[in-house]
């Protein structure tokens, strides 16, 4: 992909997860890049098609992250996941999600299916790893726990399904809350003594 190209999907990408799509515009990426709206659409032929490679691109870096996994201690790579959404956080205002699924349904609809598959696929093979390593309890299935992992994810923390609000699932400290819950119940003892080490350790980083 072009640098130039690249360039403005990634930081029009970061606009999206600030305002939401339905208030960043053509003219206003044009504004906010310098370039005239004829250079913009030498690249791409109308919103929806900005949307759908800006989509499309952090879909795929989001991959990139997840592939960092393979082979890890099996804690620390749930640790690399949550240092990821610690950064979205950030920048997350929750208007990205309502616009795709109210303006780009079909768009909406294929990020849902590769996050269930993700959740699902990596669920597994995190918790393979970690019994492995003596750090998850062996008597798990984890085809079972990948499974509520998914419905967790996908749907309990889904502000649509009314079962907790907006403002407590766009937070880290919900997010830490969800995972204390889901590393509690799967660490063996030395695995629950390295999780909390190490995610002090990821905390104190953060605020220091």
């Amino acid at each position: 992909m072009e640098e130039k190209k690249k360039y403005i999907i990634e930081n029009v990408g970061h606009l999206y997860f600030k305002k939401g799509i339905r208030a960043v515009t053509m003219d206003t990426v044009a504004a906010e890049f310098g370039i005239s709206k004829k250079t913009l659409y030498q690249y791409f032929t109308d919103k929806e098609d900005l949307v759908n490679q800006v989509i499309e691109f952090f879909i795929d870096e989001s991959g990139k992250t997840f592939k960092q996994l393979d082979d890890k201690n099996a804690i620390d790579s749930i640790l690399l996941i949550r240092k990821h959404m610690a950064f979205i956080y950030k920048f997350y205002n929750n208007g990205i999600e309502k616009d795709l699924k109210k303006y780009y349904p079909k768009l909406y609809k294929k990020i849902n299916e590769v996050k269930r598959k993700r959740i699902f696929t990596n669920t597994i093979d995190n918790l393979k790893l970690g019994m492995a390593q003596d750090l998850y309890r062996t008597d798990l299935d984890p085809y079972l726990i990948a499974k509520l992992q998914v419905g967790r994810m996908l749907y309990t923390m889904n502000p649509d399904c009314g079962i907790f609000e907006e403002y407590e699932v766009n937070s880290l400290p919900f997010f830490d809350s969800m995972m204390d819950y889901h590393m509690n119940a799967i660490c063996t003892d030395k695995g629950i003594k390295y999780y909390k080490k190490q995610l002090n350790k990821v905390q104190y980083e953060e605020t220091n």
